[in-house]
This record gives C-alpha cells, sequence and structure tokens, in this order.
C-alpha cells in the first residue's frame, strides 16, 4: 500500500511537471501569436497609410488634370452670313450672334446664343471687329459683361466700307457672361468672307 501510494505521488509530480511545461508552452504560443496579430494590425495600419497616399496622389492628379483643362479655354467665331447681307438696322438693342465657330477650347461660348460663360475666375480678353457698308446707319456694337455696358466699337460715313474695332481683358468670376450686343438704329454687313468677329480666352486663373 505503502508503495502505490508513493508511486501515484510520483506520478501526480510527473503530472504537475508536464502541465508546468505545457503551461509555459501555451504561453509561448500566445505570445507568438499576439506579437503575429501586431504585426498584422501594423501591416494593415501600414498598407491603410500606403492607400491613403495613393489615393491623395490620384486626386491630386485629377486636380491638376482638371486645374490644366479649365486654363485651356479659347474661342473665335464670325457672324457667318452664307450670302452677302446687312444684318439691322432695329429699333432695340440685338445681341449679336456668332454662330461660324472656328475655335472653342473648352466650350465656354455658345453660338447659339452668342453668350460666353466664364467656367473659372481668372482674367480673360476679348476682341471684336465689326463691318459695315457706308448710309446713314451707324456699324456699331457694345461688349457687354452680365448687364454692364464695357467697351464700345462705333463707325459711320456714307458710303463705302467701314470697320471698327475693340477689345478689353476683364476680371471675370465663375457664371459671368460676357458677348457683343448692336446698338438700336445699327446695322452690319457680311458675307463669307466673314468680317464680322468676336474671340476671347483666358490669361490666367486667380
Amino acid at each position: 500500500m505503502g508503495a502505490w501510494l508513493a508511486a501515484l505521488k510520483v506520478e501526480v509530480k510527473h503530472l504537475q511537471r508536464d502541465n508546468e511545461v505545457q503551461a509555459t508552452e501555451l504561453a509561448a504560443v500566445k505570445v507568438k501569436a499576439s506579437f503575429t496579430e501586431n504585426r498584422v494590425e501594423a501591416q494593415a495600419a501600414e498598407l491603410a497609410t500606403v492607400q491613403a497616399k495613393v489615393d491623395n496622389a490620384e486626386n491630386q492628379v485629377e486636380a491638376l488634370k482638371r486645374e490644366g483643362e479649365a486654363k485651356r479655354l479659347a474661342f473665335s467665331a464670325s457672324f457667318l452670313a452664307l450670302t452677302p447681307g446687312n444684318f439691322g438696322p432695329f429699333n432695340t438693342h440685338t445681341t449679336l450672334v456668332f454662330r461660324h465657330v472656328v475655335t472653342n477650347v473648352g466650350n465656354a461660348y455658345n453660338p447659339h446664343t452668342g453668350l460666353f460663360t466664364a467656367p473659372v475666375r481668372g482674367a480673360y480678353h476679348f476682341e471684336f471687329y465689326i463691318y459695315g457698308h457706308g448710309s446713314s446707319n451707324p456699324t456699331s456694337a457694345v461688349l457687354v459683361k452680365n448687364r454692364e455696358q464695357i467697351f464700345t466699337a462705333w463707325t459711320t460715313q456714307p458710303e463705302g466700307g467701314q470697320k471698327t474695332s475693340n477689345g478689353v481683358t476683364l476680371l471675370l468670376n465663375v457664371g459671368d457672361v460676357v458677348f457683343l450686343r448692336m446698338w438700336a438704329n445699327s446695322r452690319i454687313h457680311d458675307n463669307p468672307d466673314h468680317h464680322n468677329t468676336f474671340s476671347g480666352h483666358l490669361l490666367f486663373t486667380m
């Protein structure tokens, strides 16, 4: 009985040592697992940072692309008379619609309405040339910004061809509209040689 009890105690001690060893190994496994989890989390955080940098770079590229496209703004159009003829006179001021578009980079000029609408804030330069035949009616046009009359081109003579012109640099905000208006009781003459023209372009954004 005493020998059996002594052997049982020895076996219990062996089991205790085995449990201690297994506990130590389990603790080591947990440490490794925790270290692995920390590395995974660190790598995930690093990957998120890299992705954020990539997204930011892509956004910057898109912004630069849009800015570059916005900076490319220029148009030039003529009044377009398929056959020689006069336009006017009328008893009211009349918007001139230049329908024959030669250049319209950025599509800010509308050949159906004659309006140029600024898509970005900046300094723009405009020029216009108006042609007519001599008569008792003057040849004239005024450049209008929104509802404000800016510069006028006006000439008159009793006979022969006559041409007048003007130009201006304007600071425009987004949505500002620029167009040409013919004075009341004026008239212009045009033909396939395209004497009457309206042009503009963006100098720089602000």
